[in-house]
C-alpha cells in the first residue's frame, strides 16, 4: 500500500478500493487508550437478539435492516453499562452467510446498517465483527481460495468504508480460515487495526484444528494481527488461557467467554443462565494476568457488562 487513500488488490481480477474516507479517529483512540488501561467491550448481539420474543429463529444479520431500532437499543444499553468498544452485529454478514440465511440485501447494505446502529451509541471505538465465511479451500492457488479471500475483503471494506474503526475477526477455530481472513481483510485495512479472537476448548486448543493457543497467537502476530484473544469459551477455559497468551505474545490480549449453553423452552424461546458475578471474579484474574480487552460472549448481557465495568472502575 502506498499511503492512506487506496488499497491495491492482489492480481485476482479485483479493483482497487478507496480508503480515503476511513474514520481513523477511533483507531487512534484505541492505540492511545490501550497504552493506559484495560478496555471493556460490549456483550453479544446474536444471543441478545435471539432472546427477543419470536427471535430465536431469525438470523442476527436480518435485524440490521429489519429492525435497526432494536439493534441500536442494544448497543446503547451496552454503552450505558460502561462499554468502551462497540462490536457490530455482523458476525455472520458475509455473502455466503447472507445467502444461506436467505437475506436478499447486499453485503454492503447489511454491514453499513450495522455500523450505523453501533455508532449511534456514541462509543469512542466501533469494531466490525467478522466470523468465518465458511468457504472451504485446499490450495492457495485455487478458485476456492481466491473466492474466500475476496469474500473477507468485501465484508471488511463494507465495514470500514461505513465508519468502523477496525475489524474483529472472531470465533476462529482453525488457522487455515484465519489466514485467509487476515489476507482478505489486510487487502483493504490500510493501517486500520485487525483484531483476532479464537474459539478454544477447555484444554486451550482451537476447536477446529486443535492447535494450542500459544501457537495460534504467535501465528496471528506473524500475520499482522493488532490484538489476539479468545471468545465463546467457558470462563474456566478463558482464565487458564489468558496467562498463556500474554506469555506467548506482546500484543494486547482480549478475553470474552460465554455464559454456557442455552435452554430452549416449550415455545422455542432461548434463555441463558447469566452469572455476572462469575464474570466479575474471573475479570480480576484476567486483568492481573495482563488482559487488555475484556468482555463477554453468547448468553451474557448488559448485567454482565455493567458488572465488568465495576471491576474495571469505568
Amino acid at each position: 500500500m502506498s499511503g492512506h487513500g487506496q488499497a491495491d488488490m492482489p492480481q485476482d481480477g479485483q479493483l482497487s478500493f478507496d480508503t480515503s474516507s476511513y474514520d481513523r479517529t477511533g483507531a487512534d483512540w484505541l492505540d492511545e487508550t490501550l497504552a493506559e488501561r484495560s478496555l471493556l467491550m460490549q456483550g453479544p448481539m446474536g444471543s441478545a437478539l435471539m432472546s427477543q420474543p419470536g427471535g430465536q429463529d431469525v438470523p442476527a444479520a436480518y435485524w440490521n435492516l429489519g429492525d435497526p431500532q432494536e439493534v441500536s437499543r442494544l448497543h446503547w444499553l451496552y454503552r450505558a453499562a460502561g462499554a468502551d468498544l462497540m462490536l457490530t452485529n455482523t458476525f455472520q454478514a458475509n455473502e455466503s452467510a447472507l445467502a444461506r440465511d436467505e437475506i436478499a440485501d447486499t453485503v454492503e447494505r447489511v454491514n453499513s446498517a450495522a455500523v450505523n446502529c453501533a455508532k449511534r451509541a456514541g462509543a469512542p471505538c466501533v469494531l466490525g465483527s467478522m466470523g468465518s465465511n465458511g468457504i472451504f479451500w485446499l490450495k492457495e492457488d485455487s478458485e476456492e481460495h481466491r473466492r474466500a479471500r475476496a469474500a473477507y475483503r468485501r465484508q471488511a471494506y463494507a465495514l470500514l468504508a461505513s465508519g468502523a474503526h477496525g475489524i474483529m475477526l472472531e470465533t476462529f477455530t482453525a488457522l487455515r480460515d484465519l489466514e485467509t481472513a487476515i489476507a482478505g481483510t489486510s487487502d483493504v485495512a490500510d493501517g486500520m487495526p485487525v483484531l483476532v479472537s479464537f474459539a478454544i476448548g477447555d484444554e486451550g486448543n482451537l476447536l477446529g484444528d486443535g492447535l494450542n493457543i500459544e501457537a495460534a497467537c504467535m501465528r496471528a502476530q506473524e500475520l499482522g494481527a493488532y490484538s489476539v484473544g479468545i471468545n465463546c469459551c467457558s470462563i474456566e477455559a478463558a482464565t487458564q488461557a489468558v496467562p498463556r497468551m500474554t506469555r506467548a505474545t506482546d500484543l494486547p490480549v482480549s478475553v470474552r467467554p460465554n455464559a454456557g449453553y442455552p435452554h430452549r423452552g416449550e415455545d422455542g424461546s432461548l434463555t441463558w443462565h447469566e452469572d455476572p458475578q462469575a464474570f466479575a471474579r474471573a475479570c480480576e484474574q484476567w486483568r492481573a494476568d495482563g488482559a487488555r480487552i475484556v468482555g463477554s460472549c453468547c448468553g451474557a448481557g448488559v448485567l454482565t457488562t455493567c458488572t465488568l465495568a465495576g471491576v474495571l472502575d469505568i
